[in-house]
């Protein structure tokens, strides 16, 4: 058995080989792929800016072409992008003769518009994310440089925070009725005052696209060089193969609106997304969950025995060493297994 397993090895390899040599890719060899080094970048009318084409396997090295879809806010010169006017522009590189491509949103902003930089100094850029909060108004747009964000403030405004490549944030309040659009952003939980959980409180919403809820205790901040090149090893709280005991990544108080979560990926928590009673609305939707001992957990037991009429869908979600995918509580049982209850009855 291990000679076939040989034998097979060295025949993709020789595979491998054969298609890389050519001009163009073997369009069936689906291991090989190009990505940027962000797919989402920030910058000011009149700065410049590099990007780095990252190609998989590693070591390997092909032609590529780059492109901008809006020449008047930004343009790309071998991966070297000008910023010229305030708007969005999806800079491109493709590799040649094939479809393999990766695409960075490019935002950029002049220093009059209403959108908040945090993170970096310089003219209309704050330096923590509470001033940024306490300088907003309802339907502004914060952007969060690369780097540790700490937010100590409830936020109680209808506010979008969207995340550089490499944007870390440590917990969100969501309060005062308030409905926020969170995208692109690592929420990070550590045993030091740093924490990932977020909040989303009675009459309040949220739209989270993109995002990432990790537990995984560092000495260093992420971001940081030392955080990077030297991981320690976890301490404080107790690990499990199946998440950390006592961690909650992301949670709905009972009497909160709605939620759209699509696209996010959750690791190393007991219970990545809670729940609680509430008539409003949810869609959990093509999220990833790994290592958590409960990916979804639905409760609708309200008073007097009677349930809410919560409703919405969760589904299309994938699970990876997650002991308990989705639990649902209600008044009369527990029911564990996929969910989708749009016509469910407060009844019932």
């Amino acid at each position: 058995m291990k000679k076939f397993i040989a034998i097979l090895l060295i025949a993709a390899a020789a595979t491998f080989a054969a298609c890389a040599s050519k001009d163009d890719l073997c369009e069936d060899e689906v291991s090989q792929y190009v990505r940027l080094s962000e797919s989402v970048k920030f910058m000011i009318a009149g700065e410049e800016a590099d990007l780095h084409a990252v190609f998989t396997p590693r070591g390997t090295s092909f032609e590529v072409e780059w492109s901008s879809d809006n020449l008047a806010v930004a343009q790309v010169d071998e991966g070297r992008v000008t910023a010229l006017s305030s708007g969005r522009a999806q800079i491109a590189v493709n590799i040649v003769n094939t479809k393999h491509k990766a695409v960075c949103e490019v935002i950029v902003s002049d220093k009059e518009v209403s959108e908040k930089y945090v993170g970096r100094e310089g003219g209309g850029r704050y330096s923590s994310l509470d001033d940024a909060i306490a300088e907003s108004a309802d339907g502004e747009s914060i952007l969060l440089f690369r780097g540790f964000h700490s937010c100590t403030v409830s936020v109680t405004k209808d506010i979008k925070l969207l995340g550089e490549q490499g944007a870390f944030v440590g917990g969100l309040t969501v309060s005062g009725g308030a409905s926020v659009n969170l995208e692109n952003i690592t929420f990070y939980t550590s045993s030091n005052d740093h924490t990932g959980s977020v909040t989303i409180g009675e009459g309040c919403g949220a739209i989270v696209q993109g995002c990432r809820f990790v537990y995984d205790v560092k000495e260093e901040l992420p971001g940081s060089d030392a955080y990077e090149q030297d991981k320690p090893e976890s301490q404080g709280q107790e690990q499990t193969p199946h998440g950390a005991q006592g961690t909650t990544a992301l949670k709905l108080e009972g009497g909160f609106e709605k939620l759209r979560l699509s696209g996010c990926s959750f690791s190393g928590y007991a219970l990545a997304v809670d729940i609680l009673p509430s008539d409003g609305e949810v869609l959990v939707r093509d999220n990833t969950f790994t290592s958590c001992s409960t990916a979804v957990r639905v409760d609708v037991r309200g008073e007097n025995t009677q349930n809410t009429a919560l409703h919405g869908i969760i589904q299309s979600n994938v699970f990876s060493a997650v002991d308990h995918p989705t639990i649902f509580n209600y008044n009369g049982g527990l029911y564990m297994g996929a969910l989708k209850f749009d016509d469910y009855k407060a009844e019932k």
